[in-house]
């Protein structure tokens, strides 16, 4: 029996339902992976980092929209230009953000219009626009980061340092694999 079928029987004796597994439904799963094989437990993990993922996605960005009126890409702009040296060029942030150009190029000019950030020509690079923080960009940040911090605190708080570094290696490991996949 795999450990995730294992944690899966021992949450249903003590009542409880895990997040996340399918074992309820997908019926079919073992004539697709075979049972404790490797590919199995790299499917199961898979998933599961993809459905934590966007499971956390959601959930901050509505928490967030609720709270500010700032959804995820508005935000995450916002502290990627904070973070760095200021004025930024577009294409550092979209590198940065890890976005193709239309999306940013979108969220930057709303960004522009609701005064949160400023947008000049680049002097060595007419074709190109810098961006920095507007003083209401700033607060809009500094608005944020308590409500992220706090999330961010309910659900990893639980975790000492070494867990939490283990898994930021573990990930760092994996998103260095699919940065140099073709």
């Amino acid at each position: 029996m795999t450990v995730a079928r294992g944690a899966k029987k021992v949450a249903e004796a003590e009542g409880d339902r895990r997040i996340g597994d399918f074992e309820d439904w997908a019926d079919r799963y073992d004539e697709f992976y075979p049972a404790d094989s490797l590919i199995d437990k790299e499917y199961r993990l898979s998933r599961l980092l993809v459905m934590a993922g966007r499971s956390w996605v959601t959930h901050i960005d509505n928490r967030l929209r609720a709270e500010t009126g700032q959804s995820r890409a508005r935000w995450q702009a916002l502290f990627t230009i904070a973070f760095g040296p200021q004025p930024v060029t577009l294409t550092d942030l979209g590198q940065r953000l890890f976005v193709q150009w239309p999306t940013l190029v979108r969220v930057i000019e709303g960004l522009a219009a609701d005064g949160l950030i400023k947008r000049v020509d680049n002097p060595r690079d007419g074709r190109s626009k810098l961006v920095s923080l507007t003083p209401e960009g700033l607060a809009m940040v500094r608005r944020i980061q308590p409500i992220l911090d706090a999330e961010r605190h309910a659900m990893l708080g639980d975790l000492g340092g070494e867990e939490l570094e283990q898994c930021a290696e573990l990930l760092h490991r994996m998103f260095e694999r699919v940065a140099r996949m073709p």
